[in-house]
């Protein structure tokens, strides 16, 4: 189903928000989290709880510093770049190998088993709607593909008893400039508004009509890290009229899943998003690099919470190297505060500030110094053998995994996954593929 906000009559648009009333009143909401003022509870018992886990960044929307290197940074160009390299079909072939290693169950279990109960999930929007061939209307063009992806992570969440945000990493247009949207220099979700909020506003229809069955889906991070008033013709007031009406769609499948609200200027803040009072399940998600470690940190932000009574979330954080002080210093604060946090992140590539890292070979190194321009381009033979092997390990079994890290987030705990590894290398469940 595609959901049209332009062009309509006012015959169309009263049928419109007439159905939409219809679904909210028999839809049944199946997650598992909720809000009651200023908490997240847990909609079966009542209590209060603290979501606590980790992004899932560079796995559908990696970045340049992620894989080692500036110079190219961003989903686009690393798609031009490898295409470049080996071809078209080889490009997929690759892509499948990376999205199908980098996130594996076996990661979403040994995160909870950690003691996580949510994960954040960045999604980049042209991996459900591919970039090419679009019509200028709804309804737009989607990828089975990449929707299975997304199908495979909630049936692992399912199963391994972990809670799913959303994140709208990298929306139809660019919700900023940056290359963390994916963007192509401009934010073109503002500066081209008939074009893109009808492919955002559809995108999350599809997305939550789609899992509104599963009892794992907290909630929708309705747009990463927006930043409209440093833009000269944007007008700020435009997020919080796409937030009531990216709200408006989900609810029509998801009467009470948590909308999670990021305010401008790399979602710190929040004040144009006033009064934040559309939706009787709102929360707001804060970002800070360093982490957030004391009141008068989160004063800013903890106003608000008093001011329109509802949650917390640090929604973003992270980037410590070792011996991760700050890390055990922001979460023993954040859980005292009832603050629920997201790690930023699961998986990168040779850094030492989350708990995977991905052991970069030789060959990659080759090409990621091609593309810095202090390398010869490979062949096509050597860059797709290079590649693929690379896509293969940054699966979880080959990376360096770092326990003081997780333990460094209170109060997470590694140990019961160390164990489980010496088990699974003593009866040699898991073997790599030998050179």
């Amino acid at each position: 189903m595609g959901i049209k906000f332009i062009n309509r009559d006012l015959k169309e648009l009263t049928t419109f928000f007439l159905f939409i009333l219809f679904f909210i009143c028999i839809t049944k909401s199946n997650a598992q989290y909720t809000t009651k003022g200023q908490d997240f509870i847990n909609k079966k018992t009542g209590e209060k709880v603290i979501l606590r886990g980790f992004g899932l960044g560079c796995w559908l929307l990696p970045e340049g510093y992620m894989w080692g290197i500036r110079k190219i940074d961003r989903p686009w160009q690393f798609e031009q770049a490898i295409e470049d390299l080996i071809g078209r079909e080889d490009a997929k072939e690759f892509w499948r190998l990376y999205y199908e290693n980098f996130l594996t169950e076996r990661d979403i279990a040994a995160m909870k088993s950690w003691g996580a109960n949510s994960l954040r999930i960045p999604i980049l929007a042209s991996i459900l709607q591919p970039r090419k061939e679009q019509p200028e209307q709804p309804p737009f063009k989607y990828s089975e593909y990449g929707f299975s992806l997304l199908d495979s992570l909630v049936k692992w969440c399912e199963k391994n008893e972990i809670g799913i945000i959303w994140d709208m990493h990298g929306a139809p247009g660019a919700q900023n400039a940056e290359n963390i949207s994916d963007s192509d220099g401009e934010a073109r979700l503002w500066t081209e508004k008939e074009k893109y909020w009808p492919m955002c506003i559809e995108l999350w229809y599809k997305i939550a009509d789609r899992y509104k069955n599963s009892n794992y889906i907290i909630g929708y991070d309705l747009l990463n890290e927006p930043l409209l008033i440093r833009y000269k013709n944007v007008e700020p007031k435009l997020l919080r009229e796409i937030y009531i009406q990216l709200t408006d769609t989900i609810r029509t499948v998801d009467p009470d899943g948590i909308i999670f609200i990021e305010g401008d200027d790399w979602a710190q803040t929040f004040d144009i998003l006033e009064p934040m009072d559309w939706d009787p399940h709102l929360a707001m998600a804060f970002h800070s690099y360093p982490p957030t470690s004391n009141q008068e940190g989160l004063e800013r932000w903890d106003k608000f919470r008093k001011k329109y009574n509802i949650p917390l979330w640090h929604g973003e954080t992270g980037e410590q190297r070792p011996p991760y002080k700050l890390n055990t210093e922001a979460t023993t604060f954040l859980e005292s505060a009832n603050v629920s946090w997201s790690w930023w992140t699961h998986k990168k590539f040779d850094r030492q500030t989350q708990p995977w890292s991905i052991v970069r070979n030789p060959g990659f190194l080759k090409i990621l110094a091609y593309w810095n321009g202090k390398e010869e381009k490979p062949s096509k033979e050597q860059a797709k053998e290079w590649l693929f092997n690379q896509a293969k390990k940054t699966n979880s079994e080959y990376c360096e995994f770092l326990p003081d890290m997780v333990r460094s987030l209170v109060p997470l705990n590694p140990d019961k996954y160390l164990e489980s590894k010496k088990v699974i290398k003593s009866e040699g469940v898991f073997q790599p593929e030998k050179e």
